[in-house]
């Protein structure tokens, strides 16, 4: 993990305006949301699909504020009137695992394993964006963002810590 966070801290010094800071993140969201959408559809368990999409989904509204960000810029400033907030209401994924996992399974836990990277790598990125942003607004919307994908990272570990404890106890 370490060499994903070194990778993320070295492309924002590379970063020189803030215009680039959000097309790169506009660009890691929409990558995040092609990787679930692939996952999902390479996937056999109903439950884990219903959570890429959701991800996906997640991924595609960032990469959309993120947008909204990017035009509502003036002069290298977001205007603070014209950030609009960042909401994300997580579902209740209910997994019912009915067997032991075949291997199958396993290459999903595999998946599930590289999407907590991903969220990792995501929340790390926003909390460095904070760090470096310019003003209060700026500041409290990329908070907000590592706030929600550290929600995913730990929807993500609930997810595998109820298949890994359905497998030990049978």
């Amino acid at each position: 993990m370490m060499d994903a966070l070194k990778e993320i801290s070295g492309i924002l010094e590379e970063l020189e305006t803030f215009d680039d800071v959000l097309e790169m993140a506009i660009f890691m969201e929409e990558q995040g949301r092609e990787f679930y959408l692939e996952k999902a559809l390479n996937t056999k368990s109903v439950e884990t699909v219903e959570l890429y999409n959701y991800l996906a989904a997640e991924e595609a509204s960032h990469a959309d504020l993120l947008r909204k960000c990017l035009k509502n810029i003036d002069k290298g400033k977001i205007k603070d009137n014209l950030v609009p907030d960042i909401k994300s209401e997580r579902p209740h994924f209910k997994s019912s695992f009915s067997m032991e996992f075949t291997n199958d399974r396993l290459g999903e836990v595999g998946v599930l394993l590289a999407a907590l990277r991903l969220e990792r790598k995501s929340e790390y990125f926003y909390n460095e964006l904070s760090k470096r942003a310019d003003n209060k607004s700026q500041h409290e919307k990329f908070d907000k963002l590592a706030s929600v994908e550290r929600g995913h990272y730990e929807l993500i570990d609930g997810f595998l810590e109820d298949s890994t404890q359905f497998r030990m106890q049978t």
